[in-house]
């Protein structure tokens, strides 16, 4: 192994740890409309470093699901009818990542669509501060990608039981926390599929 990866490995390794030696800070994933500049947040979950879910809800979006996401995770615009307003889920929230960090896997992506789902509602940007559980999954994998010229991006590894679902928010942010765990105990990353 070259000394550089082996670094970058026990940096990621390291983070993981020093995230649990503490607990302020949420793991965060939605499931969105799109992933373009007009997709919204439909579905949002927060877990809690102990792994108790702070919130877990679908959410009603401004105009319909598309087919190629519905594909995706599932969730139609039926399921989302009588769900609350990202102008009702908001506050809560807000309150429930005041003082933390959000670790997200894919934290670019998750932050991006809660801004523009804000923004379409009017309504200030989250107040926090944001780490990427997917970038130092990289770090840890240490696959090296000459088209990123960086490491290569993982797919989020999920628990058997998840394989085959369609991807929900509670999910991910379960198989994120489960990630964290193995990264700071220098798991191997072959531990599922």
């Amino acid at each position: 192994m070259n000394h550089w990866l082996s670094d970058d490995r026990e940096s990621a390794q390291r983070w993981a740890r020093d995230l649990l030696a503490r607990s302020n800070w949420v793991v965060l994933d939605t499931e969105t409309t799109g992933l373009d500049g007009t997709a919204q947040v439909i579905q949002i979950a927060v877990v809690q470093p102990d792994g108790r879910p702070a919130i877990d809800t679908l959410v009603r979006p401004t105009g319909r699901i598309p087919p190629d996401a519905i594909a995706i995770h599932g969730i139609t615009d039926e399921m989302v009818a009588t769900a609350p307003s990202y102008r009702e889920i908001h506050p809560l929230l807000q309150e429930v990542v005041r003082g933390r960090t959000i670790i997200a896997y894919n934290a670019a992506f998750d932050r991006r669509i809660l801004r523009q789902t804000a923004r379409i509602h009017r309504l200030a940007d989250l107040e926090a501060t944001w780490q990427c559980a997917m970038e130092q999954y990289a770090r840890f994998v240490g696959r090296w990608s000459g088209w990123r010229g960086g490491y290569a991006w993982q797919k989020l590894p999920r628990r058997p039981e998840q394989a085959g679902r369609k991807h929900q928010a509670i999910d991910d942010c379960q198989a994120t926390l489960d990630l964290i765990r193995r990264m700071a105990t220098g798991s191997p990353d072959r531990w599922w599929s």
